[in-house]
C-alpha cells in the first residue's frame, strides 16, 4: 500500500463523492475508501479523525457546487434559474442531496463553515424574491423565500419518487423537461 500519495485527502473525498453519488452515503465504509485508494486504514486517518469529517468534506463539495452555480446565475433576469439549478442538483445527486438536507447526526455547530455554506443556499432563495418583491417587508420577503424553499424541496421529492418511468405522468415530464417555464408559472412569478 502507498502511505505517502500526493493529495490523499482529495482523493478520497473524490472516491466517497463517488460512492454517495451512485449508491449512497450509507454505503461509504472507511475500510473500502481506502482500499479503493490504495492505501491503509491508518493512511485514511491521518486526514480525517472520524467518518464525520469525511461526510462534512461530502456536505461541503455538495454545497459548494449549489452556492457557485447559483453566483453564476442572474437571477435579476430570471429567478426561476435557481429554482431549477436547485432542483437539478437535488435529482441528479439524490443521496448527495440527501446527505446535505435529510436528517443526519452532525452537529452543525462544530462545523462553523459548513453551516454558512448551507444557510447561503437558503439566502440565494431571499435575495431572489427581494428582487421580485423589492417594496415589501422582510418578514413577507422570508415568508415567501419559505415557499419557495419549500417549492424546490417538495419538487425534488415529487420528481424523484416518480422516477420509475411508469409511473412518472406526462405532466411531469414536462415540469421536469421545462423546469424554468414551469417556476415561472407556479412560485417564481412576479406579485401579481
Amino acid at each position: 500500500m502507498n502511505y505517502h500519495k500526493e493529495n490523499l485527502k482529495e482523493q478520497l473525498v473524490e472516491i466517497t463523492w463517488k460512492i454517495c453519488t451512485v449508491e449512497s452515503w450509507k454505503k461509504v465504509n472507511l475500510r473500502r475508501v481506502a482500499q479503493k485508494a490504495g492505501v491503509s486504514n491508518t493512511a485514511f486517518y491521518r486526514h480525517f479523525k472520524s467518518k464525520n469529517d469525511l461526510k462534512v468534506e461530502i456536505m461541503r463539495k455538495g454545497f459548494y457546487l449549489i452556492n457557485k452555480s447559483i453566483k453564476d446565475l442572474n437571477i435579476e433576469g430570471n429567478f426561476a434559474s435557481y429554482g431549477a439549478n436547485f432542483i437539478r442538483f437535488g435529482v441528479n445527486y439524490p443521496h448527495i442531496y440527501d446527505l446535505m438536507f435529510g436528517d443526519n447526526d452532525l452537529e452543525m455547530s462544530l462545523y462553523p463553515d459548513l453551516e454558512v455554506l448551507s444557510n447561503a443556499s437558503f439566502k440565494g432563495a431571499i435575495e431572489g424574491v427581494k428582487v421580485f418583491m423589492p417594496n415589501e417587508s422582510n418578514e413577507e420577503i422570508i415568508i415567501k423565500a419559505y415557499n419557495v424553499w419549500a417549492s424546490c424541496h417538495g419538487l425534488i421529492g415529487i420528481l424523484r419518487r416518480s422516477d420509475v418511468p411508469s409511473k412518472k405522468s406526462k405532466t411531469l415530464h414536462w415540469i421536469e423537461d421545462n423546469l424554468e417555464e414551469y417556476l415561472m408559472k407556479t412560485t417564481f412569478s412576479r406579485k401579481r
